[in-house]
């Protein structure tokens, strides 16, 4: 029995340092939390906070994807695929520019999955063979967005919006200060959208193909674009396949080129008007003001600078045609009593404010 158990107290370390050995083993062998790789023609990116430079040394083959220091320029023949919980940011304080060099429609493209995340900021993302043409596609690159994309004061030009997805699904996206065009197809085409997830304003959409702005499929909520500017020989707005809903605020667009096709959803178009409010020839601060139209009330109160900001609808647009809600009246008030009431000038568009002078109140 005793020599059983010297046996054991031999054994047992030995046991104990071959599993040990084992889990190091097992630990070494695991993938990194995430990688920058070439797999099947694309360039596929699961490491956060990846950088163009960064991809370029770790592809490190010119052909595939090349990045010049001094210009601070990538080009690549690639697809570019952001996943897993993987981020790249494209450009930063200085510019930064990233060249597809595609050869046919397509060939080429820039994918966000669902949790992975996309920066472009000060920064441009073209092709190296700059034409464009309003036929079916043309040599551009394709963007589909299922995660999250980030774009401020940036370029996307020569872009298939044939074959794009820009944002689609769950996507959570910003654009601001962002310009798309030289596309064939739409500018900027959304799928499926969440308004909720959207934030769109100060940007230029305008296409030698057909869209500025195609919004396709239903929207879980209404998508809101501020103060930009859409343009497409076919439609400036066009609305495709489903319910979708779309407001316009501050935008620069012909609403006789609006566009519906098996779409019952609403384009409402919206105008900000500053109302000043003064008293005794002062701005008279912490007074209800409120505008009424044809079936909308919209409700403020005026700051220390004796204005608010209302944000009125001047019509809603659909496949059944178009309702005028504007002209509105502009009052202010006193609890139930009227103190001021006035129009706006101009009626509509940017720039109209509305001066409402209450004199002497007791």
């Amino acid at each position: 029995m005793a020599d059983v158990q010297a046996r054991l107290k031999i054994v047992t370390p030995v046991i104990v340092a071959a599993a040990l050995a084992a889990t190091v083993l097992i630990v070494a062998r695991r993938p990194p939390a995430g990688a920058i790789a070439l797999k099947g023609g694309a360039v596929v990116i699961t490491k956060a906070g990846a950088t163009l430079a960064e991809v370029a040394r770790a592809i490190n083959d010119a052909s595939v994807f090349s990045y010049n220091d001094a210009e601070r320029r990538a080009q690549t023949s690639a697809h570019i695929v952001v996943d897993g919980e993987g981020s790249l940011t494209i450009g930063g304080e200085e510019h930064e520019l990233l060249e597809f060099n595609t050869t046919s429609c397509g060939n080429a493209s820039l994918r966000i999955g669902p949790k992975a995340r996309v920066d472009v900021v000060n920064a441009e993302i073209a092709t190296t063979h700059r034409t464009v043409s309003a036929g079916v596609c043309t040599r551009g690159y394709i963007v589909i967005c299922d995660g999250t994309l980030v774009a401020r004061h940036a370029k996307f030009l020569y872009i298939s919006g044939n074959r794009s997805e820009f944002l689609r699904g769950e996507a959570r996206g910003t654009l601001e200060d962002v310009e798309i065009s030289l596309s064939d197809g739409a500018s900027l085409r959304m799928v499926d959208v969440d308004g909720k997830r959207l934030d769109i304003r100060n940007c230029s959409f305008k296409t030698a193909g057909k869209y500025g702005v195609y919004l396709f499929g239903k929207t879980a909520s209404p998508v809101r674009i501020e103060n930009s500017v859409m343009l497409g020989p076919a439609a400036d707005v066009f609305l495709s396949m489903g319910k979708a809903d779309l407001t316009l605020v501050d935008c620069t667009f012909r609403k006789e080129h609006v566009m519906f096709a098996n779409a019952t959803g609403e384009v409402s178009v919206k105008w900000r008007v500053r109302v000043l409010v003064q008293k005794n020839g002062r701005p008279a601060a912490g007074v209800a003001v409120a505008a009424v139209g044809n079936g909308e009330t919209v409700q403020g109160t005026t700051g220390g600078d004796g204005a608010a900001v209302l944000e009125v609808t001047e019509s809603v647009i659909s496949s059944g045609g178009t309702r005028a809600v504007t002209p509105h009246r502009f009052r202010a008030l006193d609890g139930g009593k009227v103190l001021a009431e006035g129009a706006p000038t101009p009626v509509t568009g940017t720039g109209a404010q509305a001066l409402l002078a209450i004199g002497s109140v007791d």
